[in-house]
């Protein structure tokens, strides 16, 4: 799949992505989007470890702004770093909407959002729903191109469906 040449044709993607080959699911798509602008709202790893892991596997990160998660759950963090704005947690939808919004604003080619399925672990299905809608409604005012991750995880199928009706094309690997 040529991920540039998808999200050339269609503003929002959701990939559905098998748990087993996620890490190198997301360094392929990020050597394949680097040299570009992105906006990386992380969930599930600090801007940290993939940072790490993106240096480890030579895809260049200075183009790429994170919105990290995860770090102030388990230690302090200030609000923002260098390239990084930490949010309280992935369950603050509203938190982690407006640090969207503000990206939004500055014209990014790529927003990667990693992953709705983290989502559901803090928040149930309905607010989930709602914030996906949302965000891709945003996304759709601007000239920002959004690529959603899920994993393909059996009992989260009803959620994977629901955000695919709101996405332009639901691809899976």
């Amino acid at each position: 799949m040529d991920i540039k040449k998808e999200l050339a044709s269609n503003q929002t993607i959701l990939l559905i992505m098998p748990s087993v080959d996620y890490n190198k699911d997301i360094v392929s798509i990020m050597k394949k989007l680097s040299g570009k602008s992105i906006c990386y709202v992380t969930l599930n790893k600090t801007s940290e470890s993939l940072k790490e892991l993106f240096k480890k596997n030579k895809v260049k990160s200075d183009e790429i702004v994170f919105i990290d998660a995860i770090s102030k759950t388990f230690k302090s963090m200030p609000d923002s770093g260098e390239g990084v704005y930490y949010i309280s947690s992935p369950a603050a939808l509203t938190e982690i909407s407006i640090a969207i919004d503000r990206f939004l604003r500055h014209g990014f080619e790529y927003i990667i959002f990693d992953s709705l399925t983290n989502l559901l672990i803090y928040e149930k299905k309905a607010p989930v729903s709602k914030f996906v809608s949302s965000l891709v409604n945003k996304i759709k005012q601007s000239k920002t191109r959004a690529l959603f991750y899920a994993l393909s995880v059996k009992d989260q199928d009803s959620m994977i469906k629901e955000s695919g009706m709101f996405v332009d094309k639901v691809v899976e690997l």
